[in-house]
């Protein structure tokens, strides 16, 4: 299961000044591009799923993740499998006979640092999300759910050392759809101008 918290960043030089000041290893640079599919007969907004085809730096993985517990540190389980990569327009192909669809692409730069709480490890990411800004995740994987109280509580003690307090509960998709919707929505005022 995943324990995360998403928070917006206004500056990402201070967020990673106060990384560097906690003791924080820098892990990895990745680009993202993030598909997620529509389920033929289930609507995931309702079942709060979600089906992804995430390609990091031309690696494809395919992720699942569950309906989330209740509370703003979001605890749901999550599946992920790499892919090959000359499998992937196959596996495309395989998912458009059997109804998938394509809904939105979230494409960001994502920085991945580690710190540990208690020798528990705990990964930052700061994301630069195309369309939407700079975000901070911080994130703790668990293999049990004896174990959600404690990480959701180091997520919370990171968000504190780090000074992080926007925290911002909706998922990537969700803040580019709602951004699709709104420009959908506005009048075009092209014959005014």
């Amino acid at each position: 299961m995943e324990v995360e918290a998403k928070y917006r960043v206004p500056n990402t030089s201070d967020l990673e000044r106060s990384l560097a000041n906690a003791g924080a290893r820098f892990l990895n640079r990745e680009e993202h591009n993030d598909t997620y599919l529509r389920h033929p007969c289930r609507d995931f907004r309702a079942t709060d799923e979600a089906l992804r085809i995430r390609v990091v730096d031309g690696q494809p993985w395919i992720t699942y993740k569950g309906p989330r517990l209740a509370g703003p540190v979001k605890v749901r389980p999550e599946f992920e499998l790499m892919l090959r990569a000359n499998d992937l327009p196959s596996w495309q192909m395989i998912w458009a006979f059997l109804g998938f669809i394509p809904v939105a692409t979230v494409a960001k730069s994502r920085r991945i640092f580690e710190l540990a709480v208690d020798n528990r490890p705990i990964l930052v990411s700061i994301d630069s999300v195309e369309g939407l800004g700079d975000f901070a995740e911080i994130e703790r994987v668990i293999d049990s759910p004896d174990h959600i109280e404690q990480a959701k509580s180091d997520v919370n003690a990171v968000a504190s050392q780090l000074v992080l307090g926007n925290l911002e509960t909706r998922s990537y998709l969700a803040m580019v759809l709602e951004t699709f919707h709104k420009q959908k929505t506005v009048p075009d005022n092209s014959e005014t101008v």
